[in-house]
């Protein structure tokens, strides 16, 4: 679950429901100045996705017996982590293998830092975990290379190829962080957050994207690297913010509680 505090309540945002806003929105990049991406609805698919295996647990809810609150995405402890993500991870590959990759790389890469991309929202790997981590990092790196001699054409420059899966796998992360920045924040109050580097084509130099909330609702982006300006909007839920006996009692508020959308306008700036 994906929760803020706003206007004196949690604001609680299902996983699977940002990463499917998150997919829609994927596919509506591409201008004159950024270029769709090498295999962009399978990247788009992957990011749709990336939250799947968070669907079990996010009906469940979890439940931090410390703060007596849902526990908040960033708080689930890493062997449950690795779990949930796996799970979509592997029915994703079912559907779409390169989906699935690209899935496993957003995965993977919350325990390294974003391969050293941008430590925003990774996780601190503790000692005690670092063998078990270490293992499925790099048992799930080996499973790609297989799925890359699917998709690579010999006749073409390997380099290349490995090229536009790095630069996709930026692009995804800058969508991931563009959704959170969504779910974690109030329409009605101003925000700002640099997102990237991203780039807008294989060729070009890496730019930053500047995303700032008006607090009327709509985002300014520049530059800006959708076809058009645009709505968009995740499901959330409110509930107080105050203790919780039990998961059972946050649980039965959470499914009592109407979802209402948060709403954006996607503009340029």
């Amino acid at each position: 679950m994906i929760i803020s505090k706003q206007d004196g309540k949690l604001v609680l945002v299902r996983q699977d429901e940002h990463a499917i806003q998150m997919g829609t929105v994927s596919r509506l990049w591409g201008n004159e100045q950024f270029q769709k991406l090498v295999n962009h609805e399978s990247v788009s698919l992957g990011i749709e996705k990336h939250d799947a295996g968070w669907k079990q647990p996010d009906d469940e809810v979890l439940f931090n017996e410390t703060t007596k609150r849902p526990t908040n995405f960033l708080e689930v402890n890493l062997p449950e982590h690795v779990r949930f993500y796996e799970i979509g991870y592997r029915n994703t590959l079912k559907q779409d293998p390169y989906a699935g990759m690209m899935l496993g790389m957003h995965w993977i890469g919350l325990y390294t830092s974003r391969f050293g991309y941008d430590p925003t929202f990774t996780y601190k790997v503790s000692d005690d975990l670092r063998g078990f981590m270490n293992d499925t990092i790099n048992s799930i790196q080996k499973e790609w290379v297989d799925i890359k001699q699917q998709y690579w054409a010999a006749q073409h420059k390997r380099s290349e190829f490995e090229d536009n899966i790095w630069m996709q796998y930026e692009y995804f992360q800058v969508m991931d962080r563009l959704g959170l920045f969504m779910g974690l924040n109030n329409p009605k109050e101003k925000n700002e957050v640099t997102l990237g580097p991203v780039r807008m084509t294989r060729e070009s130099e890496p730019v930053h994207l500047t995303i700032k909330s008006k607090g009327n609702g709509e985002i300014l982006i520049h530059p800006f690297p959708f076809a058009d300006e645009f709505d968009t909007s995740v499901p959330g839920r409110r509930i107080e913010d105050r203790d919780y006996e039990s998961r059972q009692e946050a649980k039965e508020i959470i499914e009592g509680t109407e979802k209402e959308d948060i709403q954006w306008r996607i503009v340029a700036s």
